[in-house]
């Protein structure tokens, strides 16, 4: 970004700030620590020249850093941002996963070949609660290499609920991506907490329709955004890999 693009953004967002706490410029400069009229001038354009303990000032009582009111984009940044919203006990789920990734990438070797693989607890089905799960780790290497960036994490199929499709053992390979016309995907619904392992069909309203054509079909209006809200995407399957212990 350009100097003007940042101080512009910067602009924007401490105003924007300002309205959601609900206060008017000279509470904003006072909690800032700078006058009214310098608060105006940085406001109004007039100065490109940020005092960084006014800059700190506005990280304590708002949480947010100079580089994301500056317009700051980046996949470390959005992971961040989303840590945010966690409550306490999540956070510190999510500082455990941290730890033994970092773990793990300090004792192996190739760490760079392996994905993290969700383990449900229980038996594994569509419309479950997946209210608990292991993560291990499962050499995927040939497949990174096919599906790069994209190959975000697995899901390791724990019941012989899925069949004929899936079988006990077998190692879904997760995308982030959007879903396609007939992708497998992974949607959680956010009302009753149940995971769905669906066949996507593209349509108005869109149809998850059960992978081994056992239940209702599902069916989710894109365009109604309440109903959107609903639901959660956790990603969609690239392909099945076998793991050691599948039949």
């Amino acid at each position: 970004m350009t100097r003007q693009e940042v101080t512009s953004n910067y602009i924007i967002n401490l105003e924007r700030e300002r309205v959601s706490w609900g206060y008017t410029q000279p509470q904003m400069a006072k909690r800032m620590g700078i006058s009214t009229s310098g608060y105006k001038k940085i406001v109004a354009g007039e100065t490109n020249k940020i005092d960084l303990y006014a800059a700190y000032q506005l990280y304590k009582f708002t949480g947010k850093f100079i580089f994301e009111l500056c317009g700051e984009q980046s996949t470390d940044l959005e992971l961040f941002q989303s840590l945010r919203s966690l409550t306490p006990s999540q956070k510190a789920f999510v500082s455990d996963i941290i730890r033994f990734e970092q773990d793990f990438q300090e004792k192996a070797p190739s760490a760079e070949e392996y994905i993290s693989v969700i383990v449900p607890t229980g038996s594994m089905e569509d419309g479950m609660v997946w209210d608990s799960a292991n993560v291990i780790k499962v050499n995927a290497a040939p497949y990174l290499r096919k599906f790069g960036r994209s190959l975000h994490c697995g899901l390791k199929v724990t019941s012989h609920n899925l069949q004929p499709v899936y079988h006990n053992g077998d190692i879904l390979l997760i995308s982030k991506r959007p879903p396609r016309e007939g992708d497998t995907v992974i949607f959680v619904n956010r009302e009753n907490g149940c995971a769905y392992l669906r066949r996507f069909r593209h349509g108005s309203p869109a149809r998850l329709e059960p992978v081994n054509e056992y239940g209702v079909t599902l069916e989710i209006d894109y365009d109604n955004a309440d109903e959107m809200d609903k639901w959660i995407k956790f990603g969609c399957v690239l392909t099945k890999m076998r793991g050691p212990d599948a039949k």
